[in-house]
């Protein structure tokens, strides 16, 4: 996944791949639709797989949900009846609390912030104990700024009191609702259009990418620009998938992943670019607040939040570094 290993990485992709080995085919899930840099993504990361391995190891992509939601992805991932998914670190969090720090709201300054730490040590450390829960992380997945959309305008937190907002299924996530006045109710990502249409919620939060390709335009008349949260999405393999390959095979995994967290960081600053030019027209109005409101509202929660979740030092660190950007 990062550069520490990239050396190692390049060593063993110099051996001939075995063709002793059988051809064989693992399915990786997305929950995103086809149109969606993360899918894209996706095609690209098999691609590239089946090319390294010289076609001894393909992987059969899905987009959509097809073989589940993220909370169901994850323990199929799990129990090794699925290869690979993508689902947002928030989606982890019922498996390691730990993975709700990246949930937090405001945790990273801007995008330069962000990757700055998920390209460090400091981020493979803090992902490796996934691997003795059955998931090991190959690389993160750009996913942008998380904006709130919703039936009425949302200009500061004082507009977010008593209105129910959709969120993943994140403890973090329901309590900075409700630090800004609501109530943050889990809904999964395929029920959201419904939720929104029927009124169930009135309101939810996502990148504009997401905003766009899911048609929540449709259904909601107001968007605002207020990036609240960067949560990275993560390219995961099956623990026991990924110890059942051989080493060359592993070493083209991890160079594909690699190439794929390059690839996405690239297609992501385009798609969310034009994503947000297309939606201009699309809502009733886009709100570009003042994000100092939002960010006094949910200070407490950074630090109560780090406590409970044994996150403290990292977050501390994270606040501290955020200034320099």
């Amino acid at each position: 996944m990062r550069l520490t290993r990239t050396f190692a990485v390049a060593g063993l992709l110099l051996a001939t791949l075995s063709t002793a080995n059988a051809e064989r085919t693992l399915k990786l899930n997305g929950v995103q639709p086809p149109s969606h840099p993360a899918s894209m993504t996706h095609e690209f990361f098999a691609d590239r797989v089946e090319t390294l391995t010289d076609g001894s190891l393909k992987i059969d992509v899905n987009h959509a949900r097809a073989l589940g939601d993220a909370v169901e992805s994850v323990q199929s991932l799990r129990d090794g009846t699925l290869g690979f998914v993508t689902v947002s670190a928030s989606n982890l969090s019922q498996i390691d609390k730990r993975m709700d720090m990246f949930s937090l709201p405001f945790l990273f300054k801007n995008a330069d912030h962000y990757w700055n730490y998920l390209t460090s040590a400091n981020a493979d450390a803090f992902v490796e104990p996934l691997q003795k829960k059955g998931i090991r992380v190959l690389a993160f997945i750009d996913s942008g700024a998380r904006n709130f959309f919703a039936d009425t305008p949302i200009r500061s937190p004082d507009d977010i009191k008593g209105k129910k907002i959709r969120v993943m299924a994140s403890p973090v996530q329901v309590k900075m609702i409700e630090a800004m006045g609501g109530t943050g109710v889990p809904i999964a990502w395929g029920d959201l259009y419904n939720a929104l249409q029927t009124g169930v919620v009135d309101g939810a939060e996502n990148n504009h990418p997401s905003v766009f390709t899911m048609k929540f335009f449709e259904v909601s008349d107001y968007y605002t620009l207020d990036e609240h949260a960067r949560i990275p999405d993560m390219l995961l393999v099956s623990e026991d998938v990924y110890q059942s390959l051989s080493d060359e095979e592993k070493a083209a995994v991890d160079k594909a992943a690699d190439e794929a967290e390059a690839y996405m960081r690239g297609a992501w600053a385009a798609s969310s670019q034009m994503s947000l030019d297309q939606l201009r027209p699309l809502f009733s109005e886009i709100v570009e607040p003042e994000k100092q409101p939002f960010i006094d509202a949910v200070t407490t929660l950074l630090e109560e939040e780090g406590e409970a979740l044994g996150v403290a030092t990292e977050v501390n660190a994270l606040l501290e570094s955020g200034k320099n950007y």
